[in-house]
């Protein structure tokens, strides 16, 4: 495709979302003293939860349910993706974890997508992405987390059999701590 066409598609996207009948949405705000604080003695689950809530959350949301459900029928009538959910009902543990770190790392750029994932680079390191991951997969299924294990796993053989090194392995979490 020709930049011409797709800088004209994206503008058009633009200019229909932005021309589109505003929904207001009722916010209620919460003093920081009201807020749930953790349960957890796992430092690296504190962590990954105080990271997820910094740099995930908005997106992916609070209880990793995903893309905020006030919002889904709009991103739909224009025919974009929705931000998938971190928990057991999304894909995330699907994928094995240097994808995810990567993902993290480099984001996911299309312009056709209302809500690309932004690429974090060094801004996040990747033992504080790992720390995320250990949060996020408390609420993944222990079958889903077995499924994510193994395909970490068979990622890791692929690749020391074609002589690449890794530079990361499985994320590991203690979901019940």
């Amino acid at each position: 495709m020709s930049r011409l066409f797709v800088f004209s598609l994206l503008l058009f996207l633009l200019a229909s979302a932005a021309c589109a009948p505003q929904q207001r949405y009722d916010i209620t705000l919460v003093a920081s003293g009201d807020l749930p604080t953790t349960t957890f003695t796992d430092p690296v689950l504190i962590r990954g939860e105080a990271s997820y809530n910094l740099l995930c959350a908005h997106c992916h949301g609070y209880q990793g349910e995903g893309q905020l459900e006030a919002t889904i029928a709009n991103t739909r009538s224009l025919g974009m993706n929705l931000v998938p959910p971190a928990n057991a009902s999304g894909h995330m543990w699907e994928h094995p974890d240097q994808l995810l770190i990567r993902v993290v790392q480099e984001g996911i750029q299309n312009p056709l997508d209302q809500f690309p994932m932004a690429a974090f680079g060094d801004g996040v390191a990747e033992d504080e992405i790992r720390a995320i991951l250990a949060y996020i997969k408390r609420w993944w299924t222990d079958d889903q987390r077995n499924h994510q294990a193994t395909l970490t796993r068979d990622w890791t053989e692929r690749m020391a059999g074609l002589g690449i090194v890794a530079p990361t392995t499985e994320v590991t979490e203690n979901p019940g701590d």
